[in-house]
């Protein structure tokens, strides 16, 4: 379990939490968008409201699922440098 210590700005900001604002933030959180600060105070506020909490973990598995589920596909590189030449060749005339 995570430690987090929090700041008297952080504080100060978990004293107005505001459920919209988890809509707002979340996949933020979830795509390693917001600095270790803005994660921790997203986190510590969460913790405290339940429909948030339930909701975060919810998105957090949904995503997990569909990164399980597809899986990401990539061409040889011989195949990218022959398009990209192409689009190089054909740029020019």
């Amino acid at each position: 379990m995570r430690v987090i210590k929090k700041t008297d700005s952080m504080e100060k900001q978990l004293q107005n939490h505001d459920c919209s604002q988890f809509v707002e933030k979340v996949y933020q959180v979830l795509d390693g968008e917001l600095t270790d600060e803005e994660t921790e105070l997203f986190v510590s506020d969460i913790e405290r409201c339940k429909w948030c909490l339930e909701h975060y973990d919810i998105e957090k598995q949904f995503l997990e699922f569909v990164a399980k589920r597809f899986e990401r596909k990539t061409c040889s590189e011989t195949l990218k440098e022959n398009i990209l030449a192409k689009i190089e060749e054909l740029s020019h005339t």
